[in-house]
């Protein structure tokens, strides 16, 4: 049985936002050789909102399923 759409948008937002916390902590890695050790947060709080908005889609999908399996079961 194939997954939810909520649950393949989480992984996918889940993989979007690590790589975008990769990046940032490789800017942070090339600004800290420099002597200027500068942590990038608008880049952080991005790959933060990815994520959550991922976890978003995962909850409505689940509350959604669950809904319609309490549903189902009421006219069985």
């Amino acid at each position: 049985m194939s997954e939810p759409l909520g649950q393949s948008l989480y992984r996918a937002a889940s993989i979007l936002a690590a790589v975008v916390a990769l990046f940032a902590a490789f800017n942070f890695l090339d600004n800290f050789s420099n002597g200027e050790p500068m942590v990038p947060m608008p880049a952080l709080a991005l790959a933060v909102v990815i994520w959550l908005i991922g976890l978003g889609c995962r909850y409505a999908s689940h509350a959604r399923q669950a809904e319609r399996t309490r549903h189902n079961t009421k006219e069985a």
